[in-house]
């Protein structure tokens, strides 16, 4: 059994195998992973978010089924819809107290950096803006990141745009007929952007796709930025680094206070 108010979570780059390690650590220990990306909570956008599993309910929640393992915190919104951090807060903090009363490990990733902090730091809204509080200490916290080299990151952002090129623009394609605007699409992220650039003949092809890789490295470098400051993440080298800080995690040797 898994002790209550216990969180891990998975941060790191695109790219970098942040959902992979959470279905393992996951089916490993009894988890339930949440999304931590701004996009993924929407509808219909399945290709350019990466989105991974089979749909279906988890205790009445929105949820995917990756390799055995819910994921919760996706599909929860329509295209289009204003959709804020503090949405989010609001709806991972729910998740997380359904995850926990189920007896489970709640193992928070996506590559929304802001919304795992938030999380993590306990973000509360106060005056239009955000600021930390201390009012919410009701969790112990192990933050991993994979240990990926950039140039790799690199790599393999660049080989994935081409891969689902086609299939996104007719992802993008369905969204637009479905009466989804490009102004939105092209502010929702960089592949819907260059998708949108393309579809609306700003840019032919081959322009998207290189746009999108320069476009895609600066983003990463922005992400590795963002944890170098932000909640200190345990490099991990792999799967099996990973489950022996979360056995420690577990146990009570190795933590961080929330």
């Amino acid at each position: 059994m898994i002790p209550n108010n216990l969180l891990v979570a998975i941060v790191g780059p695109t790219g970098s195998g942040k959902t992979a390690l959470a279905s393992s650590l996951g089916r490993r220990f009894n988890g339930v992973i949440l999304s931590a990306d701004s996009r993924q909570v929407y509808r219909g956008l399945d290709v350019g978010t990466n989105k991974e599993g089979a749909v279906a309910r988890w205790h009445g929640q929105p949820a995917r089924i990756i390799d055995g393992v819910p994921q919760l915190l996706i599909d929860i919104a329509e295209p289009g819809q204003r959709f804020t951090l503090y949405d989010w807060l609001q709806t991972a903090r729910e998740a997380l107290e359904l995850v926990w009363s189920h007896g489970h490990l709640p193992i928070v990733t996506g590559g929304t950096g802001l919304y795992a902090t938030a999380l993590l730091d306990g973000y509360q809204p106060g005056g239009g803006r955000y600021a930390k509080t201390t009012e919410l200490a009701r969790f112990r916290s192990l933050v991993l990141m994979p240990d990926v080299d950039r140039t790799v990151l690199y790599q393999r952002s660049d080989d994935r745009f081409e891969r689902i090129f086609d299939e996104l623009i007719k992802e993008v394609s369905h969204l637009v007929e479905a009466g989804v605007t490009h102004k939105w699409l092209q502010s929702i992220g960089l592949d819907y952007r260059f998708a949108s650039y393309y579809l609306t003949r700003q840019m032919n092809r081959e322009l998207a796709i290189t746009q999108f890789q320069q476009s895609s490295r600066q983003y990463i470098r922005r992400q590795l930025t963002w944890w170098r400051h932000h909640n200190s993440p345990r490099l991990v080298t792999g799967t099996a680094d990973a489950v022996d800080r979360v056995t420690n995690f577990i146990s009570g040797a190795e933590f961080d206070t929330v």
